[in-house]
């Protein structure tokens, strides 16, 4: 079975502070994390959770595709007008965290950002401007079902 929690962590290393750079004039990722807070870190952080998956059985091996939700936190103001430009310039940087290494360890075969979405969103109990990655996660395990 994956280890879905391993696959979190991996992700959240991948998009913590110490591994982004961000654009010229911008801070740091002050945060990453896969354990969702009650309320909202100091910004800019980001927040790693698992979506949805599929399994395919074959004989001795399952493959199966996960996807998970990396999410940008970039401003409080919700005003995706004013934040624009610099969501821009973010995203440049953060759909290519995964580039240098598509595996994450152990049965993850790869890992790669499939779609974004720009915008706002909301955190309890206000909105955020930032950016959403969807994360493809392709594991291939040997596998043996048991009467």
């Amino acid at each position: 079975m994956p280890d879905f929690d391993a696959i979190n962590t991996a992700l959240v290393a991948r998009f913590a502070a110490a591994a982004i750079t961000p654009p010229t004039g911008y801070d740091k990722v002050k945060i990453a994390t896969g354990d969702l807070p009650t309320g909202m870190l100091p910004l800019p952080c980001v927040l790693v959770l698992p979506e949805t998956g599929d399994f395919t059985h074959y004989p001795g091996k399952r493959d199966s595709t996960h996807e998970y939700i990396v999410r940008f936190y970039y401003n409080q103001n919700g005003d995706l007008e004013r934040d624009t430009a610099a969501l821009r310039k973010w995203l440049t940087v953060l759909v290519d965290q995964l580039k240098i290494s598509t595996q994450l360890g152990g049965i993850v075969t790869m890992a790669t950002v499939i779609s974004y979405n720009v915008g706002v969103f909301d955190y309890t109990p206000a909105q955020y401007t930032g950016i959403e990655l969807t994360v493809s996660v392709l594991v291939n395990e040997a596998w043996a079902a048991v009467a």
